[in-house]
């Protein structure tokens, strides 16, 4: 039986006319072409067709990622500073995560007119209940944290479980490691990017099971292995060249990346040999069927749909574990959603932003095990609110009969929620960082435009009386770095212009392992880690051996990578190990 039968009337008759073809994206001009299996989805959610292409409708859950964003906000009822992945010039409050899972916010609540659009009253409720500052699963021990799977002594860590570590986004089971984003049991590593079982490794992108080396991409169960790719089993490499072990040591003994100039100038050698020597696979992953995208492991049946683990039947996804059935959503687990992100262990939820474990949700935001919510902002543990609201089961539905019938009048059902409610800084969010908008896109996608130090973001009042120092006056040899003399002290990112400084941790990690301090912001290093890994999109190209149509993801810093179908990628690496 049917709860909202005049919605379901309506809706039917749209989709029953609704026809294949090309289309233009309300937000940015861009044609794409609707088709049967496109339309299908809206069939099965029962969900009025987009106004936007399904490039953009990926970018709307991206702009509330929180990513790796570290702001200066104030508490919104002691502006007290409180350090959160929300931008304080978003106009969205925060209160500390204790403080806010103590509240209970249907106490702020709308009561629906038919007279004011649906997102006015959604705005309205959304800027007047605050946010959980750092969005915490577990709390993490004597820790800089946020979105904390579990972290002990780690400090500006993001979406971790991390031991003694320092700026890492997206990093388990990570111990005594710096700089490091999409790493898996890491341990002793500095500048990792998506890679797995390191130990002792410093510069590493898409390699696995790897000690004691640097500078590799796309290697695995390799050791003592400096500047390397596309290699398996290997010691003793030195830039692709195989050195016997006292050579091998030789030539490691003449190199100083201690000091910040012969760093740089290896980098560069590293980014060198990638570009001329390194094929890349037409996508990344294993055990996966019939699956477009990348990133992907275990997975079948998936169109478009990127990092994922386990996961079935999903269409234009972006981060599905041990998910099925879902579109154009972010789900980390979850079944059966629809335009949903951020969300964790929620089914049937549409249109809807940071879920957790809930069920059947539309149009909400930040809400935990919740269940027939409709426009509800920051709720736990209830049933059947409208805008916060509470009704009887029959009143609720009659009411979001009402509520989906007017919107889908308006043209309003069937939208994300606009990115302009986001939270995000866009040169650092989501459709930038993971799906590749450009800056030129801020305007055009309508997400708040503000420049990134606005309203003390940078924590300029923790910066009274300082002497604000440029990069260039630290020592180049980390040898030379008196800690008495940095400790703290604030350094320009001449870049960025945000001032960022060493931690005493950091200090003695660098001098361990002989690393010259870095010049730029944390948040900059880690931004450029990301950077390294493939997209959240396709582009077809031909592969470079056999000439075989194949689609890639693209790569921010790679943008002319030598991409090899699946077939030949196999057999170039059995005819060069």
């Amino acid at each position: 039986m049917s709860h909202t039968p005049n919605y379901d009337a309506k809706i039917k008759t749209i989709l029953d006319e609704l026809k294949p073809g090309e289309r233009v994206c309300a937000l940015t001009g861009e044609k794409w072409v609707m088709d049967e299996e496109e339309i299908s989805w809206f069939k099965r959610f029962n969900v009025s067709p987009s106004p936007y292409s399904r490039k953009v409708r990926m970018w709307h859950n991206a702009a509330f990622y929180s990513g790796y964003q570290w702001w200066w906000n104030k508490h919104c009822y002691t502006n007290e500073p409180v350090l959160t992945y929300v931008h304080p010039a978003s106009g969205i409050k925060v209160l500390p995560d204790k403080e806010w899972f103590a509240k209970d916010f249907s106490e702020i609540n709308l009561v629906y007119s038919s007279d004011r659009t649906f997102f006015e009253m959604f705005r309205e409720l959304q800027l007047g209940i605050p946010v959980n500052a750092t969005r915490n699963t577990k709390e993490p021990e004597n820790s800089i944290a946020s979105t904390s799977l579990g972290d002990t002594n780690s400090f500006f860590v993001a979406g971790c479980r991390s031991k003694d570590c320092l700026y890492c986004m997206d990093c388990l089971d990570a111990e005594n490691s710096v700089d490091s984003s999409a790493g898996n049991n890491l341990s002793e590593c500095f500048s990792i990017s998506h890679s797995s079982r390191l130990s002792r490794c410093q510069f590493i992108f898409e390699s696995f099971d790897c000690m004691n080396c640097g500078f590799l991409f796309d290697c695995r169960n390799c050791e003592f292995c400096f500047g390397a790719t596309n290699k398996r089993n290997k010691k003793y490499l030195l830039f692709n060249k195989q050195l016997t072990k006292e050579n091998w040591e030789a030539e490691m003994a003449k190199i100083n990346l201690g000091s910040y100039q012969q760093l740089e100038e290896t980098k560069k050698k590293f980014i060198d040999l990638i570009e001329n020597e390194a094929i890349w696979p037409n996508s990344f992953g294993d055990q996966t069927q019939n699956c477009t995208g990348d990133y992907l492991n275990k997975c079948s049946n998936c169109v478009m749909s990127f990092y994922g683990n386990n996961a079935h039947d999903n269409y234009y996804c972006y981060g599905i574990y041990d998910a099925s059935g879902n579109a154009f959503s972010t789900v980390i687990p979850g079944d059966n959603n629809y335009q949903t992100g951020v969300g964790s262990g929620s089914s049937n939820c549409k249109f809807s932003i940071s879920t957790m474990r809930c069920d059947d949700l539309e149009y909400s935001l930040n809400c935990y095990d919740c269940e027939h919510c409709f426009g509800c902002v920051g709720l736990r543990h209830k049933k059947c609110h409208i805008f916060n609201q509470p009704y009887s089961e029959e009143e609720y539905w009659q009411k979001v009969d009402e509520l989906k019938c007017k919107m889908l009048e308006r043209g309003e059902y069937g939208r994300p929620i606009p990115m302009n409610f986001s939270f995000s800084y866009f040169p650092e969010s989501g459709p930038v960082i993971y799906f590749g908008a450009e800056i030129s896109d801020w305007e055009k996608l309508g997400m708040k435009k503000f420049e990134a130090s606005a309203e003390g973001a940078y924590g300029e009042s923790r910066m009274a009386g300082k002497e604000i120092v440029s990069v260039d006056q630290l020592p180049d040899d980390i040898k030379d770095l008196n800690p008495d003399e940095w400790l703290s002290r604030p350094i320009a990112d001449p870049v960025t212009g945000r001032p960022y400084s060493l931690l005493k941790p950091e200090i003695e990690f660098y001098k361990k392992y002989n690393l010259a301090a870095p010049r730029k912001h944390f948040t900059s290093r880690i931004i450029d880690l990301m950077m390294l890994m493939n997209t959240g999109w396709l582009e077809t190209k031909r592969c470079q051996k056999c000439q075989k149509e194949v689609t890639v993801a693209i790569n921010r810093t790679f943008r002319n990578k030598r991409a090899f179908c699946h077939d030949c990628y196999l057999k170039y690496l059995e005819e060069n190990n």
